[in-house]
């Protein structure tokens, strides 16, 4: 209880006369006042007598407290009721912005977001006659935009706000400088006439009826990189702002999604004339690939014919030895045929007997040197025509055999300087193996010729005492077989020993070399699935390897 006397009491008269009260004539004349306030929780229920109350009085009244309380529990209960509903009404708007968003497949449905966010705003008691989303580009003053109309339904087409051209747009550009969570932009007259020019002349924004207000309230809450707004005629209540702010921050949201979508329809843009691109670049490497495949069949053919000459006088050569063994043994046959004749005539069979088999003998060196005469011949005509590309079984050491001392042969007939010692090294264990032979030949004859060619520069460079050799051998290892040709030349420098089998490098001079031999020798034994390796010593020489599978 508290009680007002005296001066105390004067002054609460003179307090209520200045807060323009209604007079109450029993205060102008009492001389006390009383009040009684007993608590209901966060506040107190009170009542004011000019004469104090009683015991029963007071109990009366405390009764009445208490059944006030309860009236007041519930009506705090019924007002969090309404806020959590409220609460729960907002929070479904809000959702219902997220999903749209999530479900954005192009960056221009920015225009359905506004949309779906007008029409929750519409649900929550809110009554924009325009909703509007601005993305900021922060570099160029630009602001990427998109509007309902003013009955909530899309405007489909972006527009293109720009802060130097109107002073409104200014000032919404400028909440988002100075990172303000929100303003109000309260436009009338000369600069709600300014805005709806801007926005209906220039960048051709469709109104309804928008173009006969006098009064246009924005009301802008901004996200990271832009703000969303609506306009109204009229104020809108401080809730609003409160609202808008939300649906602003799940805007995050969504510019991520728009942000990615720009990002991803750039990308496809670009890799559709990247696809273009290949495809045009494509076409020209086949062409290329075409005419690449034909000039180097020429080159081969060419490098083929080449050695074919350097091959003609060795081949010469080599024919010519079997020849004469079968030149010889025919003249003898002749002598011996005579001899036969008489001792026939004369009785002498045992004689003639033996005379026989001297001739039967010979005739088996005349086939013989006459199939070696052939074997050359047939070698000759496989180097020359082109591959038919397809496997057979061959004795590589026969062919090694043949290719080197053709080489050797084809040298000497050119030069007749020239000479060297030849090695040869085979495995017989070996025996015949599926390989083209016309190109295997040609690897072999390559890596031979060019061997003596190394020896032969190395002899004529004045070394005394220096001896040229080329040995060539065979070698069964586990599932390959190899073939080492080998020569005791200057080596290969270090520093082109990479470059050996690109084509068309050669270290020979000028005119004496196409650069093609290793080049196609390399092509030749990948192409059989083997490799072709080198191992060298500056000074010393080098070894060139076949590896080819067994079979």
């Amino acid at each position: 209880m508290t009680t007002f006397e005296g001066k105390e009491l004067e002054e609460w008269r003179d307090y209520r006369n200045s807060t323009n009260q209604k007079r109450d004539p029993k205060l102008e004349k009492a001389t006390s006042l009383q009040y009684y306030f007993f608590s209901i929780g966060p506040g107190a229920l009170g009542i004011s007598t000019y004469i104090p109350l009683n015991e029963d009085q007071i109990n009366i009244f405390k009764r009445f407290r208490n059944v006030f309380e309860l009236a007041y529990r519930r009506f705090t209960d019924i007002e969090q009721a309404d806020a959590q509903a409220r609460e729960a009404q907002i929070e479904a708007s809000l959702e219902r912005v997220r999903s749209r968003t999530l479900a954005m497949q192009k960056s221009d449905e920015l225009a359905e977001t506004a949309a779906v966010v007008f029409k929750q705003l519409i649900n929550l008691g809110i009554e924009p006659n325009r909703l509007y989303i601005g993305i900021i580009n922060d570099d160029s003053g630009d602001i990427e935009a998109w509007a309902t109309d003013e009955d909530g339904s899309k405007v489909s087409k972006e527009f293109t706000l720009n802060i130097n051209a109107n002073a409104s747009v200014k000032k919404m550009y400028d909440g988002w400088v100075f990172k303000e969570k929100s303003v109000i932009i309260d436009m009338q007259g000369k600069e709600l006439e300014a805005y709806l020019h801007y926005l209906h002349d220039v960048l051709q924004v469709p109104f309804k009826g928008g173009l006969s207000q006098n009064r246009r309230v924005q009301n802008i809450a901004y996200f990271s990189k832009g703000f969303i707004g609506i306009a109204s005629p009229d104020p809108q209540p401080e809730e609003t702002a409160i609202l808008l702010e939300r649906f602003a921050a799940v805007f995050n949201l969504t510019f991520t999604r728009f942000n990615d979508l720009q990002i991803a329809e750039k990308h496809a843009v670009q890799a559709e004339l990247d696809l273009i691109k290949l495809q045009t670049e494509k076409n020209r490497a086949e062409e290329a690939l075409t005419e690449l495949r034909s000039t180097q069949a020429q080159l081969i053919q060419s490098e083929k014919m080449a050695s074919l000459g350097e091959l003609t006088a060795g081949i010469a050569h080599e024919i010519q030895n079997p020849l004469n063994f079968v030149n010889n043994f025919s003249e003898v046959n002749v002598e011996l045929i005579d001899e036969l004749n008489q001792e026939i005539g004369k009785g002498n069979f045992d004689e003639a007997a033996l005379i026989a088999k001297d001739i039967k003998d010979n005739e088996e060196k005349i086939k013989h040197h006459g199939k070696r005469a052939e074997a050359i011949v047939k070698g000759m005509l496989q180097h020359s025509r082109s591959s038919s590309g397809v496997k057979e079984p061959v004795n590589i050491n026969a062919l090694a055999d043949e290719y080197l001392r053709l080489a050797y042969h084809g040298l000497r007939a050119k030069d007749k300087s020239f000479n060297a010692k030849m090695e040869t090294d085979f495995d017989k264990s070996i025996g015949e193996i599926n390989i083209v032979p016309q190109e295997i030949g040609r690897v072999i004859l390559n890596l031979i010729t060019n061997a003596f060619y190394v020896v032969d520069e190395k002899m004529k460079s004045g070394i005394i005492n220096y001896e040229p050799k080329v040995s060539v051998s065979t070698k069964k290892n586990g599932y390959n077989i190899e073939v080492r040709v080998k020569d005791n030349g200057n080596g290969i420098p270090q520093k082109v020993l990479d470059k050996i089998f690109q084509p068309f490098f050669t270290t020979k001079p000028t005119g004496q070399g196409t650069g093609l031999g290793l080049s196609l020798s390399y092509d030749i034994v990948k192409a059989h699935g083997g490799e072709l390796k080198v191992e060298t010593k500056e000074g010393e020489g080098s070894e060139f390897i076949i590896i080819l599978a067994f079979n």
